[in-house]
């Protein structure tokens, strides 16, 4: 058996505010109660955000994970999970560790992907913190299926294409 496993990518379920701090690349840190320690290194993380957006947002690369007591957490990547201190403490309650994913490569989706879209087209709930996505379901959220998936929306009543027009020269 190989003792290296395959990446997995993941979806994770964050609070507007948050995951707009990831996408506009302020918050390169996202803070959890528990997490997967290993086999996350090189995954995309794919973006949810919450209610009132409720869709896909855009991914980023998970470059690594860290379980830390929570006064190291706090002094090592407050700043970077750009949450204020009393929130920390609140979110952390009754915890001695958390864990710090570190995030690069954010980037927004040109089309987000809806909760009713996302259980329609491809079966997946959002979950309430995070989940693991199998290949086929990561390969079917690529920021082009995206795009495909709004171009059929946008159809007329018959479900075909609207017709193209040319203009004679």
């Amino acid at each position: 058996m190989n003792a290296t496993k395959a990446k997995r990518d993941i979806l994770f379920s964050i609070r507007p505010f948050y995951a707009d701090k990831i996408l506009e690349g302020h918050k390169t840190v996202e803070l959890r109660r528990k997490f997967p320690q290993f086999g996350t290194a090189g995954s995309t993380a794919l973006i949810y955000s919450t209610s009132p957006v409720s869709a896909i947002v855009g991914t980023a690369r998970i470059k690594s994970v860290f379980k830390l007591p929570l006064p190291k957490l706090w002094k090592a990547h407050g700043a970077a999970a750009c949450i204020a201190k009393a929130d920390f403490d609140g979110y952390f309650a009754g915890q001695d560790y958390g864990f710090a994913i570190m995030l690069d490569s954010a980037r927004q989706l040109k089309c987000q992907l809806t909760a009713s879209d996302l259980e329609i087209e491809f079966g997946i709930v959002p979950p309430q913190s995070y989940r693991y996505l199998d290949e086929e379901r990561v390969a079917l959220l690529n920021d082009g299926r995206l795009q495909t998936v709004s171009r059929y929306k946008r159809s007329d009543s018959a479900g075909r294409p609207p017709a193209r027009t040319s203009v004679a020269r």
